[in-house]
């Protein structure tokens, strides 16, 4: 999977395995189990997904899946080399499926063939399947992968909105509909519709607006008063100062979920107050994780210069 969307997909995706086990791949599977992904091959690598999958009379398999947002042309060895691994691990031959999510024409070969060794695995184009089998679902983790799939029959403008008007019914709660909104929004920019899902979720006023949510502001308050709190012991400045990262720690989980984490890393090694209110007043303008990032360049040129 691109590095760029790697761990962001993974969180998003990690819901719907099951579903595209069953709905997509076909696999009748009464149970599955997770197992480790980090392999031990020369480099070190780590699959996407490995599961002991049990089947409907009772047989058991290795289900290995990967998601793959650009064409690797040496997807086909890199498989491979995932199946020795499992099979020499476990005893059992994996069922192999690489689900291509990229925007591009696929070009990756699902197979190869020497005169000593032969190799394939399934390779699935997710614009090829049809976006009903998830559209409609109950469950809104299903009805986000839809973004990914075959659209065509219904035009892009319709299709978004009947995405973000499926995820208003099944999710009344503002918060948690405006962090599935921000999932759809990440997966569409692998199929360049970011802007088109931005711009009806804000023609059908589903645009969460983090300074209405009373829990956001809760969130605050109880962060500002614990950072007090601690501040009478260690210091008022400190306490103000842990006060502030809880707070703003709160407001980028609520406004852009797990994109903005790192975030946070390079947050905590700001020591001025000023500094993290403005970070923080930056958040309630912007809508660009872009712009964020800015501000640690800013900053850095300001405490060089000073």
């Amino acid at each position: 999977m691109s590095k760029r969307y790697d761990k962001i997909l993974k969180e998003i995706l990690k819901d719907v395995v099951d579903t595209l086990i069953t709905k997509v791949i076909g696999l009748k599977i009464v149970k599955s189990t997770a197992i480790e992904t980090k392999l031990q091959i020369t480099n070190e690598r780590e699959a996407d997904f490995i599961l002991r999958v049990e089947f409907e009379d009772g047989s058991t398999s290795i289900l290995h899946i990967e998601f793959q947002a650009t064409n690797y042309s040496k997807m086909v060895y890199r498989e491979l080399r995932y199946w020795v691994y499992l099979t020499e691990v476990h005893g059992i031959a994996p069922m192999q499926y690489v689900f291509y999510i990229g925007n591009e024409p696929l070009t990756m070969k699902a197979s190869l063939s020497s005169e000593t060794t032969a190799h394939r695995y399934n390779l699935i184009d997710m614009r090829d399947v049809d976006c009903g089998k998830f559209l409609h679902s109950d469950k809104p983790e299903e009805v986000i992968i839809s973004i990914l799939c075959n659209y065509q029959k219904k035009g892009v403008k319709i299709f978004i909105r009947e995405i973000l008007s499926r995820l208003r019914e099944l999710v009344p709660e503002e918060t948690l509909r405006g962090k599935y909104i921000r999932q759809v929004e990440v997966l569409s920019q692998l199929r360049d519709l970011q802007g088109e899902v931005s711009e009806e979720a804000e023609a059908m006023a589903l645009v969460y607006d983090l300074e209405r949510d009373v829990r956001f502001k809760q969130g605050i308050e109880k962060g500002i008063e614990k950072g007090i709190e601690r501040g009478i012991e260690r210091g008022l400045l400190e306490g103000q100062r842990k006060g502030l990262l809880e707070g703003v720690e709160g407001m980028l989980e609520l406004k852009y979920g797990c994109a903005a984490v790192a975030l946070m890393d390079m947050l905590r090694v700001v020591d001025s107050i000023d500094k993290l209110v403005e970070f923080k007043n930056l958040i309630k303008k912007t809508d660009s994780l872009d712009e964020l990032k800015g501000f640690f360049g800013k900053t850095r040129t300001s405490i060089a210069a000073d």
